[in-house]
């Protein structure tokens, strides 16, 4: 639809001031692009919810929290980063005259998104649910492996071990820690962390560790 494209323009070119200037890199010290990961994100929220087929779902206050969940990292940068996606969120919603209930619906997912203690508490809306196991499953299993060794070849001196140390620390250590709620997250997320494991018991294997 219009309303969520025009949503998508316009937080891209909010990121652009954080993670796509030229020349500038991330904490990381790679050209990790913040708008790429939102659209990724928002496609991981259309998979759970078109498996979960709820009805009660409030999916436009959901698509537009997954939109904007992370355009705060263009106007306040990554430490807090959520409070500053919210107000975002918020100035371009009230704007636009959409209902307050709704605007501080979906502010409260964008604020909440990073809480994962929220993620098992029974009150927790399914909307925010979804949105943190969608902002979950971006950057894992794959792509958490080609992040981690992207991200361990920045390191001096970077080594097959450092790149096997660096992915035990996060990708693997992350996956292993965290569990799902919903039907369909709990299939990705069992999906992503059997590639995991089968790939670092392969390249310890092949390391002789």
């Amino acid at each position: 639809m219009k309303q969520y494209r025009r949503m998508f323009q316009y937080v891209e070119e909010i990121l652009c001031s954080y993670d796509r200037k030229k020349g500038e890199k991330s904490k990381n010290k790679i050209a990790y692009d913040r708008y790429a990961h939102t659209v990724r994100v928002y496609h991981w929220m259309l998979r759970i919810t078109e498996e979960l087929r709820d009805e009660s779902l409030d999916m436009e206050s959901l698509k537009i929290a997954a939109i904007f969940h992370d355009a705060g990292y263009g106007t306040g940068g990554a430490e807090d980063h959520a409070r500053f996606s919210a107000a975002v969120c918020r100035d371009y919603l009230e704007r636009r005259q959409y209902p307050q209930p709704q605007v501080d619906f979906i502010c409260y997912l964008i604020e909440e998104h990073s809480n994962k203690k929220l993620l098992y508490e029974r009150n927790t809306p399914i909307e925010l649910v979804v949105l943190m196991e969608a902002d979950m499953l971006d950057d894992t299993g794959a792509m958490g492996i080609i992040l981690d060794t992207w991200i361990a070849s920045k390191e001096e001196s970077p080594s097959f071990e450092s790149v096997c140390r660096h992915f035990e620390k996060y990708t693997y250590r992350h996956m292993k820690q965290m569990e799902f709620v919903t039907a369909p997250g709990k299939k990705f997320w069992h999906e992503k962390r059997k590639l995991v494991y089968e790939f670092l018991r392969q390249y310890r294997r092949d390391l002789g560790l």
